[in-house]
């Protein structure tokens, strides 16, 4: 769920972890709050650098914590099938981002409850920890850390179990009323119906303690409800759409594409394009698929520049793109662009190029659909575009 855009810093157990900048303010707010209000308060008579690395400290234990909870999800949830594309985390905490869903109501509540779990297992700890560091008599500023530490992780995994959706109470809550009456559509929309009123419940909190004050507390209690009643919509809206194409093969979609020899110009590239064909071709050699060449690649090069420049150069190898057959459906699709860093698919089978398509295409598509009725979206027994026959070498 990135915000802003970010960065990567490894992996853990094999999940991408990802950083958004918007963590940063996270990050500041609470290194501030710790160091200059609720560590001088709760034990006063240090200067103001121990407080300081008391909020340092308390601040990357926190981030430490997050990513534990966000990684209890993720070693689960693939052990329940569900791929984990990568962790990321952001303002509003962490998010493990999944690229598909759970197929059984068990699936889901054990890879949710988990998250919880995990954060109750860590407030234990620090407590513990806390607990062990007043009864040596030794580091008080260690043990207060720890101690507050552990009341974050309980208010944590708390918060967490409010039923409403995205929240992991609310993915419990679906997995619940799924169970119940075997439908996952409604599950759905009665959790992101829960998560959208807990975020008006903390709107309205928030715009009391403007009124009354503190006013920072007002205004980050109210940015949070936003955030919760936006993010519970458009996960319901994503719900939607996502069923809908789940039945809609790729090839209704793929435009018909031939391909390009690889020693063609950048120059003729340009003037294909601008004819109206697909914003990627596959570029062939000798008769065999070596690339792809997109229309920024082209656009790209300076005019003066493209009669030199042969497709060759600008595509990029066949390999990175992934590949899929006829029968792939709309919404594996986007789970595939989304778990690898290519931004278009190629669709063939039987030994024939069917076509390439892109993320864009998809939505371009999908917005034309939704204006003439969801119901535009189940495929069609035939005619345009139910096969692209175009082939490719």
């Amino acid at each position: 769920m990135p915000l802003f855009g970010g960065f990567n810093i490894g992996r853990w157990f094999g999940f991408p972890i990802r950083i958004d900048y918007s963590w940063f303010v996270l990050i500041a707010l609470i290194v501030w709050v710790f160091s200059t209000v609720e560590f001088p308060r709760q034990l006063p008579g240090y200067d103001g650098e121990a407080y300081l690395l008391m909020g340092v400290a308390a601040a990357l234990f926190f981030f430490l914590s997050l990513l534990l909870h966000e990684l209890a999800h993720s070693v689960v949830a693939r052990s329940r099938g569900v791929h984990v594309q990568g962790i990321t985390l952001f303002i509003f905490g962490g998010v493990a981002q999944t690229t598909t869903e759970a197929e059984r109501p068990v699936d889901e509540f054990l890879l949710t409850v988990v998250g919880p779990l995990a954060s109750f297992t860590l407030a234990g700890i620090f407590w513990s920890l806390g607990a062990l560091a007043d009864e040596l008599g030794i580091l008080a500023p260690a043990g207060q850390v720890s101690r507050y530490l552990g009341w974050l992780n309980f208010v944590l995994a708390v918060f967490n179990l409010v039923p409403g959706f995205p929240l992991d109470g609310g993915r419990i809550f679906r997995a619940a009323v799924w169970q119940a009456t075997g439908d996952l559509r409604r599950a759905t929309r009665w959790a992101t119906s829960g998560g959208r009123a807990f975020g008006y419940v903390l709107i309205a909190a928030g715009a009391f303690l403007i009124m009354r004050g503190p006013l920072i507390s007002g205004l980050w209690l109210a940015f949070i409800g936003w955030f919760l009643a936006s993010a519970a919509a458009s996960s319901y809206r994503q719900f939607v759409l996502m069923r809908a194409i789940s039945d809609v093969p790729v090839t209704r979609v793929a435009r018909q594409t031939s391909a390009v020899p690889a020693e063609m110009s950048a120059r003729d590239l340009a003037d294909l394009y601008v004819s109206g064909v697909p914003p990627a071709l596959p570029v062939v050699r000798d008769g065999r698929l070596v690339g792809v060449v997109a229309l920024d690649d082209v656009a790209d090069v300076p005019p003066e520049r493209r009669a030199g420049t042969t497709a060759a150069e600008l595509m990029s190898d066949v390999a990175d793109t992934p590949v899929v057959t006829p029968d792939t459906t709309l919404d594996q699709v986007i789970g595939r662009l989304q778990s690898s860093e290519s931004e278009r698919v190629i669709v063939a089978g039987e030994g024939r190029l069917r076509g390439i398509l892109t993320m864009q295409e998809i939505g371009d598509w999908v917005g034309r659909a939704n204006k003439l009725g969801l119901d535009q979206l189940r495929p069609s027994p035939g005619g345009v575009g139910s096969e692209p026959e175009a082939e490719g070498g």
